[in-house]
């Protein structure tokens, strides 16, 4: 997703938690539909809200396939302890995603 380099901080932070949510998808190796990835993109232009992705959603695969995130770290989350596997699969697949943000990151940590 290119709007994940953009200049405006607010459209590139949408763009990141996109890319991530969709990133941890692949490594739970779930398919991403190309409804969800027109819903993200427009969601991070500005196009339609979070709330408007939601009803979109809902109205595409029902009610009953569709549960509302819960929030929090007891709204059902997985909880991915520091020396788990899937740790690494997240960071090689984002590192794919945003390779100049880890060749700074790696450049940051060599210096220290």
């Amino acid at each position: 997703m290119r709007l994940s380099h953009c200049d405006n901080p607010k459209i590139k932070e949408q763009a990141d938690a996109w890319l991530v949510s969709i990133g941890l998808q692949d490594v739970a190796e779930l398919t991403v539909s190309a409804l969800l990835l027109d819903l993200a993109i427009r969601n991070v232009k500005g196009e339609i809200t979070r709330e408007e992705v939601s009803q979109r959603l809902k109205v595409h695969y029902g009610d009953t396939l569709y549960e509302e995130p819960k929030s929090g770290l007891d709204g059902g989350y997985e909880v991915v302890p520091p020396a788990s596997p899937k740790i690494k699969e997240i960071e090689e697949y984002n590192r794919k995603l945003r390779p100049a943000l880890y060749a700074r990151l790696d450049k940051e940590r060599n210096l220290n």
